[in-house]
């Protein structure tokens, strides 16, 4: 074999090494670009979850209000000389807005929960981009420099992003 065939050899050797971490790169930014949509769509979900737990809160303390003035004016009804009858009705205005709270109070805690789980899940995406974009980095530098060791690397890190993506959907199931 000549030097020049050696040569040539050698250079398609690289540029085949090239295409393979080329498409690997390709292949991490699909991953990731997926995973930033989950994480983005999670945040989201989030969001909208703690809003709706925070309204439900405050639909409690509304029915928890009205429960306290109700049974504040039970007791003024109650000294006043005709007072039996609306005393009464106040007390049962004062124990169905307190009924009806507690339905309130663990809708709340659900959606409360909820949200919790979201943002949860919305780290694990997170956490999965970091090791993806790491990856994509690994691979550049592969091409850069031609070490193998960076793209093996780059296959490490993009497990482990891999890992994250599933653990945060299996959070949601």
């Amino acid at each position: 074999m000549e030097a020049s065939e050696i040569k040539e050899l050698s250079e398609k050797a690289k540029e085949s090494n090239e295409k393979g971490v080329g498409l690997t790169t390709a292949i991490i930014a699909v991953l990731l670009a997926i995973t930033t949509m989950l994480g983005h769509r999670t945040h989201t979900e989030s969001v909208f979850l703690q809003s709706k737990a925070n309204d439900q809160w405050a639909y409690y303390q509304a029915k928890n209000v009205r429960s306290h003035m109700y049974e504040a004016l039970n007791k003024l009804a109650l000294l006043s000389p005709n007072g039996k009858e609306a005393a009464q009705e106040f007390q049962k205005s004062s124990k169905e807005q307190k009924d009806s709270s507690q339905e309130i109070l663990a809708k709340a805690q659900d959606l409360e929960k909820e949200a919790n789980g979201a943002s949860s899940r919305a780290l694990k995406f997170d956490t999965a981009e970091i090791f993806l974009e790491i990856a994509i980095v690994l691979c550049s530098i592969t091409l850069l420099i031609g070490n193998r060791a960076y793209w093996l690397t780059s296959l490490a890190s993009t497990a482990i992003g891999i890992a994250f993506v599933v653990a945060g959907l299996l959070m949601h199931a």
